[in-house]
Parts: structure tokens; C-alpha cells; sequence
């Protein structure tokens, strides 16, 4: 991956890159938040005001990544967000993040709604697959997609509650990439501009959601699909839904979209084991709390036993170690693992992981931490 870093060093180059390789509506779809992009914005502020103490003078061990997670050791202490609809980046980016993942030793989690099937992606994942759940009304397709996750080996189901309703993204809906899809000569124009994805994409064909293809028996047409996704696939989730799920599903239950103690709390009592404190990145409610800002108060607050993660605004390893001086047990990126495929395709992906790792690395070394463990020391409050 050497030649790799001549080009794109760090995250912000894999977002310049990517900007050029994909056509303007796929990298506004990866980029872009909801409303007027405040809670995005946000995100970044709030992380870039946190500050690190660095201890020089007290003993120094070289920083040691690895995490333990729910009864599994991983190599660093982060891992894939799931990441919807990613064959709009790149034709097998999920696949590539699995693939990606395994060969690390991080964690990679599904989307319900991804590119590349629940069967494919846990083969290239094998056991550090995850797989985040969007419960559908319809309680025969929910049991099967868990039981399909369970047959592929899945130990951790991770239950997303913050999308009761689809964000409003201006980018999207001006781009036509709200459902159904509207092709239309920008999109054309911009597609044309970027031979090698458009090539890509002809070749492995227009993205689909593949977990739950096999469900749609009656559908025909794209405002179907959209139909479809409205009224059956994604269902309010509150705790009585939760309590459900948990009695359903035999391995670990992480719910992911907490970001206040009162559903921390919530979730804990429905049978969680895992929280992944998020805003979504910042793409469902624009007048969220950015989750640098909660995390502390929700860690403090649930049992000692519960796995607190956390993702939304992660660009650097400096933002992980931002989050692991909050009290996070591992911290999930999505958008720099798309950036990574926009700007590489599929080596792409295993070059994010490097410059987190090595980034997050060098912050410990800085810190005089050998444990991710131990930089919540060294926050200055």
C-alpha cells in the first residue's frame, strides 16, 4: 500500500480523490447530511474541540490496538459502520469492506440496506461480520432476515432506532437519488465524466438492495421498490420492539441510534448488550447533539457490562482517539470507508483501515498510552 500513500495520505485525500472518480450525485449522497447540514457540521466541531493531554515523562510502552468486543479480540479499536446503497460509489464496495475487514481483524457490519447480499458479504467477513437490522413491519421477513444472519454465523445484530422517519437531504432530492431515482442529463453528464466507475457500474449492472430482493415478490418498477421500503421494510422502532427482538435473536443485541441516557437506559432494560451512541452522521435530525458531546454522560450511566461504541463525524485516527477518551469501546466510521473505494476501489478499502491504524497509533505514542483503554486519562476536561 506504499504507492497508495504517495497519493492519498490521509482521509481528506481519499474525499478529494473519490470526489473526482464518482459522479457528483454518488459523492454527494456519501458527503452530504440532512436539512441545512448543521448537525453534520457540528459533528466536526465538536470533535476538533476536544483536546488530548500527552504525558511525555511517565513510563512509554509501544501502543498495543487490540480491543476486546463482546467475547471476540479484534486488532484496533474500530471498525465499518454499515453503509446503505454503496454500489452507487463503487459496483462490490460492501464486499470489498468485508473482505477488507477480515483481512484486519476489525469489525464490519451489514446494512439491511447495502448492495451485496447478507450470504455474500458474511463469506468475505467470515467471523467479523455484523449485521445491522432495519426490523420490517412485515414479521415474517424480520425473522427471516435474522434467521439468515444467524445461519451465516452472525453473533451481533445491531438494531438501528433512529430512522423513524426518512431524512431530508436537499443534495439527494436534487441529485434524483431519492426513491424511486430520477436519471436525468446532469446525471448522465456526471456519469460521463468518470469513464472507470461508469464502466464499473455497467459491468456489475444497477445497484440493488440484495438482502431484501427476495422479498419483493410484486414488485415491478422503481416507485414499487420505493412503496416497498415506505410501508414494509422499515418499521418504528421503540423498546417494546426492542424487548421483541431480544427475546428472538440468541446472540448479542447492540442498538444503534442512542443518543441520550433516557433511551440508553431503555435499551439496557429491553435486553441490550451494546450501544452504539450516533446521529446518524449527522443525516437524520439536523438539531442533534453531536455524540462527542453525549457519550461520557451514557457511558457513566448504564452498567459496567454494556459494550458502549460510538460513531457519526469520524475522519481521522486522531477523531477515534478523540471518542476513546470519552469512554468509547470501539468507534465506528462509515463515510472515510466509502471515500477509501470512491478514491481506490477495492484496495481502497484495506488503505482506510491502514491510515486509521496508523494514525490512531501515532496519537497513542504521543500520549503514552499502550492501551486504547487508557486515553480516556488523558482527555483535558
Amino acid at each position: 500500500m506504499d504507492h497508495l500513500k504517495k497519493t492519498t495520505a490521509c482521509v481528506a485525500d481519499l474525499k478529494k480523490r473519490a470526489k473526482r472518480r464518482i459522479p457528483g450525485f454518488a459523492f454527494d449522497y456519501v458527503e452530504g447530511g440532512c436539512n441545512s447540514e448543521v448537525a453534520l457540521r457540528g459533528n466536526r466541531a465538536a470533535l476538533d474541540a476536544v483536546k488530548l493531554r500527552a504525558d511525555y515523562l511517565v513510563p512509554y510502552k509501544a501502543p498495543d490496538l487490540t480491543t476486546e468486543l463482546l467475547g471476540q479480540f479484534y486488532s484496533a479499536p474500530f471498525g465499518i459502520a454499515p453503509l446503505g446503497l454503496t454500489g452507487i460509489v463503487w459496483p462490490n464496495a460492501t464486499l470489498f469492506h468485508a473482505r477488507a475487514a477480515k483481512q484486519s481483524n476489525i469489525p464490519f457490519v451489514l446494512s439491511t440496506l447495502s448492495t451485496n447480499s447478507i450470504e455474500q458479504a458474511a463469506e468475505c467477513a467470515e467471523e467479523n461480520f455484523w449485521f445491522q437490522l432495519y426490523p420490517p413491519s412485515d414479521l415474517s421477513i424480520r425473522s427471516d432476515l435474522m434467521r439468515r444472519a444467524e445461519e451465516v454465523g452472525c453473533k451481533n445484530l445491531v438494531v438501528t432506532v433512529d430512522v423513524p422517519a426518512a431524512g431530508q437531504r436537499p443534495r439527494d432530492i436534487k441529485n434524483g437519488l431519492a426513491i424511486p431515482p430520477r436519471i436525468s442529463p446532469k446525471s448522465v453528464f456526471q456519469s460521463a465524466l468518470c469513464p472507470a466507475w461508469s464502466i464499473a457500474t455497467l459491468t456489475a449492472g444497477l445497484p440493488q438492495f440484495a438482502s431484501i430482493t427476495p422479498y419483493m415478490k410484486d414488485v415491478s418498477n422503481m416507485e414499487d421498490v420505493a412503496n416497498y421500503i415506505r410501508t414494509t421494510l422499515k418499521d418504528v422502532v421503540d423498546q417494546e420492539m426492542l424487548k421483541t427482538i431480544r427475546d428472538a435473536w440468541r446472540g448479542n443485541l447492540i442498538v444503534k441510534g442512542v443518543n441520550n441516557v433516557g433511551d440508553a437506559l431503555l435499551a439496557v432494560e429491553a435486553g441490550a448488550d451494546g450501544i452504539i451512541v450516533s446521529n446518524h452522521g449527522g443525516r437524520q435530525l439536523d438539531a442533534a447533539q453531536s455524540t462527542v458531546d453525549t457519550l461520557q454522560a451514557i457511558k457513566s450511566a448504564v452498567p459496567e457490562h454494556i459494550v458502549v461504541m460510538v460513531d457519526s463525524g469520524v475522519e481521522s485516527g486522531v477523531d477515534i482517539a478523540r471518542f476513546l477518551s470519552h469512554g468509547a469501546a470501539c468507534v465506528f466510521a462509515g463515510r472515510a470507508f466509502l471515500y477509501g473505494v470512491g478514491a481506490h476501489g477495492e484496495p481502497g478499502a484495506q488503505h482506510t483501515i491502514d491510515i486509521l491504524s496508523e494514525e490512531l497509533t501515532q496519537v497513542m505514542a504521543q500520549l503514552h498510552c499502550e492501551l486504547p483503554s487508557q486515553v480516556v486519562g488523558n482527555r483535558i476536561n
